[in-house]
C-alpha cells in the first residue's frame, strides 16, 4: 500500500509540472561562499577562511545530493574518514591515524551543535535535520578536552526559518527500503521560532551482497570475502528506525536569546546478523535522548553562553533473532553524559579572547542474562568519569595574518564501581593534564595561503580496558565452540598526543586547491596483546597494554574546479577529488620493542567525482569511493576459513603466528540525480554501489551491493 501511495504521488507531481513548468532558483554554493561559513566548532565562530587548523564543511546541497540517510554512510563518501560500518546500524569513525572504536568513548569526538552527542555510532544519526557538518582534523583537546584526539565532527542542526515552511519527503527503493522525512519550520511570534521534525527508515528484506569487483582479486582476497558471499542474501539485515526532533528559539531582547532543542531516537527490533561465516544472529533495540539548551547574551564586545546538555542512550542485545518469548535481553547497557559549557567571547579591536569553563560527567551501567532470569558476570564493572576544565584562547587577526593559541586545563576523576561477579574491587584515578595549542595562517595574495599549527591531546583509557572482563563464546559446529577472552589492565595510562601539520591552499570562485600535511606522535597508545598458547580447551586470552610510542604521518589533498566557470554562468560542472595517504602509521609493541603496522586503518582513502547543476531545477552527481587496503586480525578458527599459514600478512612487522590479513581496495561507485517538477515539488533517484562491489568495512561482515532508491518531496 506504501509503495502504492507513492507511485501516485510521483505520477500526480508530474501531471502538475506539466501545468506548473517553474524554474527553481537555485543559487551556486562556490567554495567563497563556504570560506565565510562561520565554524561553530570553534567555540569562537571564526570564518572558515580564517582557521589554521584544517576544516571540512559538508553543506546542506552536498548532503542532499549524496545517496546517505546517516551521518556515517555520508562521511564515507564525501570524506576521507575511516569509517567501520556493520549490518545492524552500527558505524564508527576514525581519522588521521586513529582507528575507529566501537566503545562510548573514542579518538574522534561527535558533537551536535557544539554539544556532545551521547553517541558514537554514527549510523544511528539521521542527515534529514542536518543543517550541515564540520569535520575538524587534527587535536582539538583544547577546546574539547578527551576524546578529541584525532579530531572532531560537529552536527549541525536546522535552525527556525524566518518564514514559516515545511516539507514531506519519501523514498523507496531496493532490499525493502523506506524513508519518510517530515518537517516544519519558522516564526511563531515575534521572538519565538520553532522546528520539529520526523523520521522513519526501514529495510523489511534482507540485503543482498555484491557479486563484483572491479579492481582484480587474487585468490586470497576472494577466500578473505568468501567466494560463496558473491551475490548471497545476507539473512537478518533488516531495521528500522525512528527520529522526533524539535527545537524551540525565544528571542527575549536583542541581547538575551534561549535555545533548546532535543532528539529522541528509537532503534527497534534491528537485527543483528553477526559475521557472515557463522552467521550467530541476534538482535538489538537502541533508545536515545537528546536534550540542549544554549543561554546567550550578546553585545557588540562580548558574546556569553551558557550551554547545559544531557544524553541518555540504551542499547538492549537479545540473545537471538527471534520474535517469541523465548528470546530475551542477554546484555544491557545504559550510557548518560550529562553537563554545562560557558564560554565567553570578548573583541578588542583585531583581538578576540575565548574563556570558558566546563563540566562534564559520563556515566556507564550495565547488566548480563546468561539465561533467562539468570544474572552473569557484565563485560566491564560501572564507571563514572568527571571532566572539570577552564580554557582561554586568544585570535589575532591583522591584514592578511591570522593566529590563534591557547591553553586548557583539565582535571579528570574516574571512579569504578566494585562488582562482585567480575571480582574487582572499587577504585579511582584521578590525571590531571595541561592541553596547548597554536596555529598561524596567512594570505600571500589573494585567495593564496599558507597555513601552520601545533597541539597536544589526550585520551582517559575506558573502563572496559582498565577493569573489563568479555568472553565471546560461540558455537561453530555441535561439537565445537570458538572461545576467546579479554582481560582488562588496571595500570594503563592515560594516552596522549602531539600533532604538527601545515599546507597550502588556493581557492577562488571557481577553483579551490588544498593540500595538508600531518605529524602526530601518540604516546601511550593502548593496544591489545594476545597470551600465550591456550591449554586444551581453555580460550584465547587478549590483554591490553601501552605502547611507547605510535607515529602517523600523511598527506591530504583536495581540489575542485567548475569546469563552466567561464562559458556559463547559469551553470555548474563540478570535478573534485580528495585524498588521504598515510607515510606513517605504525607502533612499538609493548615488551618485543617491534615496530608494526596500525590495524584497522587503510593507508590510502579517496573519493572523487562530477558534479552538474543546471541551475534550473535539475541536478546529477556519480562519485566514486576508493577505500584502500587495511590489516585486522583473523579471529576465524582455521577450519572455519580455511586460510593456509603461509598466507598470513607477514610485512608491517607481523609474524605467521599473528594471523594478520591484508584486507583489499575496493572502488564504489554512486550516481544521483534530482529535479525540481515545480518550484515545489522535487523528484529523484539514487544508485548506491552502481557495480555492485562485494567488499566490507570490516572483515566478515560484507556489505550491501547495489541498491536502487526513488525520491519524492513536496514544500510548502
Amino acid at each position: 500500500m506504501f509503495r502504492k501511495s507513492l507511485w501516485v504521488a510521483f505520477a500526480l507531481l508530474i501531471f502538475v509540472s506539466q501545468i506548473e513548468a517553474q524554474e527553481s532558483n537555485l543559487n551556486e554554493n562556490d567554495s567563497n561562499n563556504l570560506q565565510e561559513v562561520a565554524v561553530e566548532a570553534t567555540r569562537m565562530s571564526m570564518k572558515l577562511k580564517n582557521i589554521p587548523q584544517k576544516v571540512e564543511i559538508i553543506d546542506k546541497d552536498k548532503i542532499a545530493s549524496i545517496p546517505a540517510d546517516n551521518v556515517a554512510d555520508l562521511l564515507k563518501t564525501v570524506t576521507n574518514l575511516d569509517i567501520i560500518q556493520y549490518p545492524g546500524v552500527s558505524g564508527q569513525v576514525g581519522m588521521r591515524g586513529f582507528a575507529p572504536t566501537a566503545t562510548s568513548r573514542s579518538y574522534t569526538l561527535v558533537m551536535i551543535d557544539g554539544l556532545p552527542s551521547g553517541t558514537s555510532n554514527l549510523a544511528t544519526l539521521p542527515t534529514a535535520v542536518i543543517e550541515r557538518i564540520e569535520v575538524v582534523k587534527g587535536p582539538y583537546s583544547i577546546l574539547y578536552g578527551t576524546d578529541a584526539m584525532g579530531g572532531v565532527i560537529n552536527i549541525i542542526t536546522q535552525k527556525p526559518t524566518e518564514q514559516r515552511r515545511a516539507s514531506v519527503s519519501l523514498k523507496v527503493g531496493s532490499f525493502g527500503s523506506t524513508l519518510v522525512d517530515a518537517s516544519v519550520s519558522g516564526m511563531v511570534s515575534d521572538k519565538v521560532g520553532v522546528v520539529v521534525g520526523f523520521n522513519n527508515r526501514a529495510q523489511s528484506k534482507d540485503y543482498r551482497i555484491g557479486d563484483n569487483n572491479l579492481m582484480k582479486m587474487t585468490d586470497l582476497e576472494k577466500t578473505i570475502l568468501d567466494s560463496k558471499s558473491y551475490g548471497d542474501i545476507y539473512p537478518n539485515t533488516t531495521y528500522q528506525t525512528s527520529q522526533l526532533y524539535g527545537k524551540v528559539r525565544y528571542d527575549i531582547s536583542q541581547k538575551w536569546a534561549i535555545n533548546l532543542s532535543s532528539i529522541l531516537y528509537m532503534g527497534e527490533d534491528i537485527k543483528v546478523p553477526g559475521n557472515y561465516f557463522t552467521r550467530s544472529a541476534s538482535k538489538k533495540d537502541i533508545n536515545r535522548f537528546n536534550l540542549f539548551g544554549n543561554i546567550s547574551y550578546k553585545t557588540e564586545k562580548n558574546h556569553l553562553v551558557v550551554a547545559p546538555y544531557f544524553s541518555n542512550e540504551k542499547n538492549y542485545n537479545y540473545k537471538n533473532a527471534l520474535n517469541d518469548n523465548t528470546n530475551f535481553i542477554s546484555f544491557r547497557d545504559n550510557v548518560k553524559e550529562f553537563g554545562i559549557k560557558i564560554t565567553s567571547n570578548t573583541t578588542i579591536d583585531n583581538i578576540k579572547i575565548l574563556t570558558g569553563i566546563d563540566y562534564d560527567v559520563l556515566d556507564y551501567s550495565s547488566d548480563r542474562q546468561s539465561a533467562k532470569g539468570t544474572e552473569a558476570s557484565p563485560y566491564k564493572p560501572n564507571n563514572r568519569n568527571q571532566r572539570l576544565s577552564a580554557l582561554i584562547q586568544g585570535s589575532y587577526e591583522w591584514n592578511n595574518l591570522s593566529v590563534n593559541a591557547g591553553i586548557r586545563a583539565n582535571f579528570i576523576r574516574y571512579e569504578i564501581f566494585k562488582h562482585d561477579s567480575l571480582q574487582n574491587e572499587a577504585s579511582d584515578n584521578n590525571y590531571f593534564l595541561f592541553t596547548p595549542s597554536i596555529g598561524a595562517k596567512y594570505y600571500i595574495i589573494n585567495g593564496l595561503n599558507i597555513h601552520a599549527s601545533a597541539g597536544r591531546a589526550f585520551n582517559i583509557p575506558d573502563a572496559f580496558v582498565t577493569s573489563g572482563f568479555y568472553e565471546i563464546n560461540t558455537p561453530i559446529s555441535p561439537k565445537y565452540r570458538y572461545r576467546h577472552v579479554y582481560v582488562g589492565n588496571s595500570a594503563l595510562r592515560p594516552e596522549t598526543s602531539v600533532t604538527y601539520e601545515g599546507g597550502v591552499g588556493y581557492s577562488n570562485s571557481f577553483l579551490s586547491v588544498y593540500t595538508t600535511y600531518f605529524n602526530t606522535t601518540h604516546n601511550d597508545k593502548i593496544v591489545t596483546m594476545r597470551g600465550g598458547k591456550p591449554a586444551a580447551g581453555a580460550p584465547d586470552t587478549t590483554y591490553y597494554h601501552n605502547t611507547k610510542v605510535a607515529r602517523m604521518s600523511g598527506l591530504e589533498l583536495m581540489a575542485s574546479i567548475n569546469v563552466l566557470h567561464f562559458c556559463s554562468s547559469n551553470q555548474k560542472l563540478e570535478i573534485y577529488g580528495n585524498l588521504t595517504y598515510l607515510f606513517n602509521n605504525n607502533f612499538t609493541e609493548y615488551g618485543t620493542d617491534k615496530v608494526k603496522d596500525m590495524i584497522l586503518v587503510a593507508k590510502t582513502n579517496g573519493n572523487f567525482g562530477i558534479f552538474y547543476d543546471s541551475m534550473r531545477g535539475f541536478s546529477t552527481r556519480l562519485h566514486t569511493r576508493y577505500k584502500g587496503s587495511r590489516l585486522e586480525k583473523d579471529f576465524l578458527p582455521a577450519n572455519v576459513r580455511k586460510i593456509a599459514e603461509a598466507d598470513y600478512y607477514t610485512g608491517g612487522g607481523y609474524e605467521t603466528k599473528e594471523k594478520i590479513l591484508k584486507i583489499s581496495d575496493h572502488l564504489i561507485f554512486d550516481y544521483s540525480a534530482y529535479y525540481n517538477v515545480t518550484a515545489k515539488a522535487k523528484i529523484g533517484i539514487t544508485i548506491s554501489n552502481i557495480f555492485d562491489e562485494n567488499y566490507t568495512e570490516k572483515d566478515t561482515y560484507n556489505m550491501p551491493g547495489r541498491s536502487i532508491m526513488g525520491h519524492i518531496s513536496y514544500s510548502f
